[in-house]
């Protein structure tokens, strides 16, 4: 890539960068009439509304001058990153100190670490945990409105799994400190005797075998319960699903968990779970892990692999981590980059440049933020993360970003013209799908060759951007999203909605790191004073720092009050 100065990019940004083009009001559609609408759409009587939606968030890039040469997988050379010395990750001695070391206590949800040591105790078993987990479970869908966090589950496979973690305990051979430790993975992800179906009401082939991901935690001894809820193919923000019933937020069943990945959300926040598997390609680990007050982790683009995964070969999308707390999210995150990493990018032999341990200490990090992208938050949200502000030692410089117009078009045709990839499945299977996402096929349609080219020459832009902003910080920190998580509408939950204002709102902060590769992480900062709904806060850093994420997000969940679990199992 050519270098140009930071000043070059960013006035040259500046003069079609202007935020108020997307924080414009538009109305909510749902209900039957949003079915009546999908079905226009689809249809020649629906060319005006897919000719307006085209018009206003996809064309204006296509007639854009970019100088950049296109990227399409935003994978970024290692740099001097492999000159850190790689943690023992493997080791069962280094994984239990670690998370001795760095786990915060909390009364409300129990870590990896106290689940593992009660086990090694044999104060608790794998079988007893997963036999409690599957009567909760049950309770939770007993309730009104019922929680809906699985869309397939095997309770006999699971105890089965949790017997064999719990000889092993007895016998004094855990397989590592994820041995016996439940979790559960997003319905994108291959899990071997389960279906794939992104949230469908048509279930897809049984699978024989588990994803790279998937492989690789149940080496270590964790049991996989199942498939989670998310919201269908991925395509939109609320977690709202009317095939499976859509997930409920813990902390106020009335308003949306976010998504895409709600299920793996929910399974944390109500603490179910220690942590679940997710995926983000638009902010859909991020999201929901903000509003059900947990930490989310959307590692850097290609760390992982995507073998076995139903959004490859995707430039935006990858597959993340949600967890109670920092130390669980930094180790479950970085045992899976160190076995799998992604084939794609790395040649047999090499591996992922893996460190828990940052060389700088949280006070000699280098923080920066965009006050003016920052101010289109709502007070709820400015107030927390303005509080969390004064916890960050030193100077936070303000640094604009230029073209964050063309960027978010980019991300936005990036992942409907990668979407169009599936237009065989939209066509077979177009009646048992929803309104919105037939309406969001649709919209495909219109999505053309140059946009895509387009937008991966802005994405090139936008990755030169970042690079001279972590010339000059290390850490990128705004709001997770700008604002509370919205009210269910009734209409909503049998056909789901058209919310374009809600969509671009609560992707305002995190598409970035998509678009870009970057790594970010959001944490629970705290909760709004009127509605006790929870706030996240995210952090992004360089390509491959993932240690400046933890040790940031380790420094501030110390400083922060406790994380609270609002439902009661």
């Amino acid at each position: 890539m050519t270098k140009r100065s930071y000043e070059e990019l960013r006035i040259e940004g500046d003069d079609i960068f202007d935020l108020d083009k997307l924080h414009i009001e538009r109305p909510v559609i749902n209900g039957s009439i949003f079915s009546w609408l999908s079905w226009c759409v689809e249809r020649t009587i629906g060319a005006p509304f897919r000719w307006y939606v085209s018009k206003f968030n996809l064309e204006p890039i296509e007639y854009e001058t970019i100088q950049e040469e296109p990227t399409f997988f935003p994978f970024i050379p290692f740099n001097n990153v492999h000159k850190l010395e790689d943690d023992n990750i493997e080791d069962y001695t280094f994984q239990k100190k670690y998370l001795e070391d760095n786990t915060k206590k909390n009364l409300y949800f129990k870590s990896i670490i106290e689940y593992h040591k009660e086990f090694l105790a044999l104060t608790l078993t794998p079988l007893a945990l997963v036999e409690s987990i599957e009567e909760m479970e049950k309770k939770s869908n007993a309730d009104s409105p019922p929680l809906r966090i699985f869309t397939q589950k095997d309770w006999d496979l699971c105890k089965k799994a949790a017997k064999e973690s719990t000889q092993r305990y007895k016998d004094g051979h855990p397989l590592s400190v994820l041995d016996g430790i439940p979790t559960a993975i997003k319905d994108e992800l291959a899990v071997e005797n389960f279906t794939v179906s992104c949230g469908r009401a048509q279930q897809g082939r049984v699978r024989t075998s588990d994803s790279d991901i998937v492989r690789t935690l149940r080496n270590r001894g964790a049991i996989i319960l199942g498939i989670t809820n998310m919201h269908e193919m991925g395509m939109g923000v609320t977690g709202i699903n009317p095939h499976h019933g859509t997930p409920r937020n813990p902390y106020n069943d009335e308003h949306v968990t976010g998504g895409s990945s709600s299920g793996s959300a929910v399974a944390v926040a109500t603490g179910l779970l220690p942590f679940t598997i997710g995926t983000d390609g638009g902010g859909s680990v991020r999201i929901p892990s903000s509003f059900c007050g947990m930490h989310g982790i959307k590692p850097t683009f290609g760390r992982w692999s995507a073998v076995g995964c139903d959004y490859a070969p995707s430039t935006v999308t990858h597959a993340g981590v949600i967890a109670t707390n920092t130390a669980d999210l930094a180790l479950v995150s970085a045992l899976i980059s160190h076995s799998v990493p992604n084939p794609r990018f790395f040649a047999p032999g090499i591996r992922n440049p893996v460190t828990l341990r940052c060389p700088k200490p949280f006070k000699d990090l280098r923080f920066g933020t965009y006050h003016k992208y920052v101010s289109y938050s709502e007070a709820a949200v400015s107030s927390v993360f303005d509080q969390l502000l004064t916890l960050i030692p030193g100077e936070i410089k303000d640094v604009p970003i230029g073209n964050l117009y063309l960027s978010k078009m980019a991300h936005m045709n990036t992942i409907l013209v990668e979407t169009a990839q599936n237009m065989e499945l939209w066509r077979e299977q177009s009646a048992t799908l929803t309104p919105q996402t037939k309406m969001v096929f649709s919209i495909c349609s219109r999505s053309s060759l140059r946009q895509y080219m387009q937008s991966a020459a802005q994405k090139t832009r936008a990755i030169k951007i970042f690079q001279s902003i972590f010339d000059q910080v290390d850490i990128f920190i705004t709001p997770t999203i700008p604002r509370l998580p919205k009210k269910i509408d009734e209409g909503a939950l049998a056909f789901g909605e058209f919310d374009e204002f809600n969509l671009t709102l609560t992707m305002w902060f995190v598409y970035l790191a998509n678009l870009c590769g970057l790594p970010a992480v959001t944490i629970n900062a705290g909760y709004s004073e009127k509605e006790g709904l929870p706030i996240g806060v995210q952090l992004m850093a360089p390509w491959w720092r993932e240690d400046m994420l933890y040790e940031a997000a380790g420094a501030l969940e110390q400083e922060l009050r406790e994380p609270k679990r609002q439902y009661k199992p």
